[in-house]
């Protein structure tokens, strides 16, 4: 009867270990997800960073072009010749200055050519990723609905069984059935324990085949039994 029990409990106490691995894999792939969604906001971030950045630079650059301007105005109404060249000068710097800011507005524009092309390229992975994980998901609530039912009709028909059982033999049982993982009843394989596959002395062999009391593993402390 002990092992017929225990090929109920072996079912029951995998199901109830699966269902608790369940929350795991739901979180593992929320926390993929959240990495994702994470790596996508970042480059968005930088994208509108070096949008500002292009902004604020074609207005310093119009700011520059509209001084060259007035300058250049001045050019014909100075009527020295220090004035003249402290005025051209001052046109050559600003001049320089906004070489420099146009080569800087073609980089940032380049970077944010490039970095839109990733925007758009993690968009798409990671609707990829949702898509996966909607279906991994929907696969785990079945085998979560199956393995409930499974685990419940299960439970019922062990309670049954086991009401049938000695109380101070199916405490003995139980205790171990808990401290050993699901796993209270193994057979003698070979001359060893079939739970830690520690060699058995003769005496002890013999009294599992003889079946006449419960017989331990003396490593493990499982109830052995002889096929």
């Amino acid at each position: 009867m002990l092992i017929e029990l225990q090929g109920f409990d072996g079912v029951i106490f995998d199901r109830k270990r699966l269902l608790e691995e369940i929350p795991d894999k739901i979180r593992e792939f929320d926390r993929m997800l959240e990495e994702k969604s994470s790596n996508l906001k970042a480059l968005e971030e930088e994208s509108k960073k070096l949008q500002v950045s292009h902004k604020e630079k074609e207005g310093d650059l119009k700011e520059k072009e509209e001084a060259i301007k007035k300058h250049q105005t001045k050019l014909y109404q100075v009527k020295t010749n220090p004035e003249f060249t402290a005025l051209e000068k001052e046109i050559g710097s600003i001049t320089a200055d906004s070489s420099l800011l146009e080569e800087e507005i073609i980089m940032l524009l380049d970077r944010v050519d490039e970095i839109k092309k990733k925007v758009a390229k993690e968009k798409e992975i990671l609707d990829g990723e949702k898509k996966k994980v909607d279906e991994e998901k929907e696969k785990i609530d079945l085998q979560r609905k199956a393995a409930e039912a499974e685990y419940n009709d299960l439970s019922g028909k062990r309670k049954e069984f086991a009401s049938g059982i000695d109380k101070g033999v199916l405490a003995k049982y139980e205790r171990i059935l808990h401290k050993k993982d699901g796993l209270a009843m193994v057979p003698v394989v070979g001359g060893a324990c079939g739970g830690c596959n520690m060699n058995l002395p003769p005496q002890v062999i013999n009294e599992a085949q003889m079946k006449k009391t419960l017989t331990f593993c003396g490593n493990c402390a499982r109830i052995l039994y002889s096929e």
